[in-house]
C-alpha cells in the first residue's frame, strides 16, 4: 500500500524580514517615499504583495517600520561615536572628526533618511511623528556629548542646553547639505567652522 506525503500545515517563513527591511530602507533612501511604488517594493524585496501586506501592512505602515528600524541604528551609531570620542572638549572635536569621516564616505554622502523623509513628508506619518522622535533622541545623544565636556554642576545649565541645541541643529542642517551633493571639501569647511566654535567653549 502506498502513501502520499501531505504538505505541512501552517504558513512557513518565506523570507527574512530583516534582510527585506534592509533592502527597502536602501530603496526608500534612494528614491524617497512618494517616488517609491508598491511595484518597486515588490521588485526590490522579491516578496509578493500579499505577503508584504500580511507582514508589514500598508505602504505607509511599512515605511513607519523602516523609519523606526533606521532610527534605532542611527541613534546607536551616534552613541557609539560619543562613547569612542571620550570626555572633554577634545572629545567633542573627536566626535566631529569621526562624524566627518562617516559624512564623506560613500554611505554617508547620502545624508540621513530621517532628515530626507522629514523634508518630503513634513515630519510625520499619520501613525508616526518620526521627525519629533528623531530630534528628541538625537538631542539626548548630543546632550550626553556636551555633558562629557562640562563639569557635573554645568550639565543641566542653560549654557549646556544652548550648546546641545546649537550642535543638534547644526548637524541636522549639515545632513541636508550632504544630501544635496556637497563634496568632501565643502563638508570639511562646514565642520571646521564647528571646530572653531567648540574651541571657544
Amino acid at each position: 500500500m502506498s502513501t502520499t506525503a501531505k504538505a505541512p500545515i501552517g504558513r512557513p517563513r518565506l523570507f527574512d524580514e530583516e534582510a527585506v527591511l534592509a533592502e527597502l530602507t536602501a530603496l526608500f533612501w534612494r528614491q524617497g517615499y512618494g517616488q517609491t511604488s508598491m511595484a518597486d517594493i515588490v521588485e526590490t524585496s522579491g516578496v509578493h504583495k500579499p505577503s508584504l501586506y500580511r507582514t508589514f501592512g500598508t505602504k505607509e505602515e511599512l515605511f513607519a517600520t523602516v523609519l523606526r528600524r533606521y532610527l534605532a541604528e542611527r541613534i546607536a551609531m551616534f552613541a557609539a561615536l560619543i562613547d569612542q570620542a571620550g570626555p572633554g572638549i577634545d572629545g567633542v572635536h573627536r566626535f566631529l572628526e569621526m562624524f566627518e569621516a562617516d559624512a564623506i564616505s560613500e554611505r554617508g554622502r547620502d545624508g540621513c533618511l530621517m532628515v530626507m523623509a522629514s523634508n518630503e513628508l513634513r515630519g510625520s506619518l499619520p501613525s508616526y511623528d518620526f521627525s519629533t522622535d528623531y530630534r528628541r533622541q538625537m538631542r539626548e545623544q548630543i546632550h550626553t556629548l556636551i555633558g562629557h565636556a562640562m563639569s557635573e554642576e554645568e550639565v543641566d545649565s542653560e549654557i549646556a542646553r544652548a550648546r546641545t541645541d546649537l550642535l543638534t541643529t547644526y548637524l541636522l542642517g549639515l545632513q541636508v547639505i550632504m544630501r544635496s551633493g556637497a563634496d568632501a571639501a565643502e563638508i570639511h569647511q562646514y565642520l571646521n567652522a564647528m571646530h572653531v566654535t567648540v574651541d571657544a567653549w
